[in-house]
C-alpha cells in the first residue's frame, strides 16, 4: 500500500466484526510500527496487547471513562444529541474490537512532553500499518481519565498512559472528514 494512500484513506474505527486478529498479524504490525522516532532514540514506549478475557476485563474498566467525558461532549455537541449517544455506545464495548491496545511511555528523565511525543509517533505508525494490513483502530485519549485504574488492572508501574486502542476489521466505512484550512504558515519563502 502507498504511504501516501495509507494516511489520506485511514479512518477512526468504531464498530468491528466479530473476527479474531491473530497473533502473528500484531506481530508483525508492532515490528514496523515501533520504528518511530523518538528524542535521543529513547524508545520509551510501551504497549500492552489485550484479547479475550483480559481485554473484556479492560473495556470494562475503561467505560468508565465516558462519565467525565459526558459534561464536555454535552456542551460541545448539545445540538446534536446522537453524537453523544453515539459515544456513549462506542465507550460501553469500544466497537466490539476483538483486540486493545494500551499505550505508555516509561519515564525518561527529562521533559514528559518529549516522552509524549516519543509514543505519539509509535501510535501514528501503529494505526497506519494496522489499515496497510486491513485492520482499522481508535486512537482514544478518553480512557486516559481512568488511567489509574487501567494501569493497577495492568499491573503497570512507574508509567503513564497516553491512549487505548481497539484494533480490528472494520466493520464500517467512516465518511471523509474536511480538512481545515490554513493550518501551515510558510514563511520565508518570498
Amino acid at each position: 500500500m502507498d504511504l501516501y494512500e495509507a494516511i489520506r484513506e485511514r479512518r477512526s474505527i468504531r464498530k468491528f466484526k466479530k473476527r479474531a486478529v491473530t497473533k502473528d498479524l500484531l506481530e508483525k504490525i508492532f515490528d514496523i510500527a515501533l520504528w518511530a522516532p523518538s528524542g535521543m532514540n529513547r524508545q520509551n514506549w510501551k504497549f500492552f496487547v489485550l484479547a479475550g478475557e483480559r481485554k473484556e476485563e479492560l473495556i470494562s474498566i475503561a467505560a468508565h471513562s465516558f462519565e467525565y467525558l459526558e459534561p464536555e461532549l454535552q456542551k460541545r455537541f448539545a445540538d446534536k444529541p446522537k453524537i453523544v449517544e453515539a459515544t456513549r455506545r462506542f465507550f460501553k464495548r469500544l466497537g466490539g474490537a476483538p483486540v486493545v491496545v494500551c499505550a505508555y511511555f516509561e519515564p525518561a528523565n527529562t521533559e514528559d512532553v518529549t516522552s509524549f511525543q516519543n509514543v505519539a509517533a509509535a501510535i501514528q505508525n501503529l494505526l497506519l500499518v494496522a489499515y496497510a494490513e486491513g485492520l482499522g483502530s481508535c486512537w482514544m485519549t478518553g480512557p486516559v481519565t481512568v488511567a489509574e485504574e487501567i494501569s493497577h488492572f495492568l499491573r503497570v508501574g512507574d508509567m503513564t498512559l497516553v491512549a487505548v486502542i481497539p484494533m480490528g476489521y472494520p466493520d464500517d466505512t467512516p465518511k471523509i472528514p474536511p480538512r481545515r484550512p490554513d493550518r501551515v504558515a510558510y514563511q520565508g519563502f518570498e
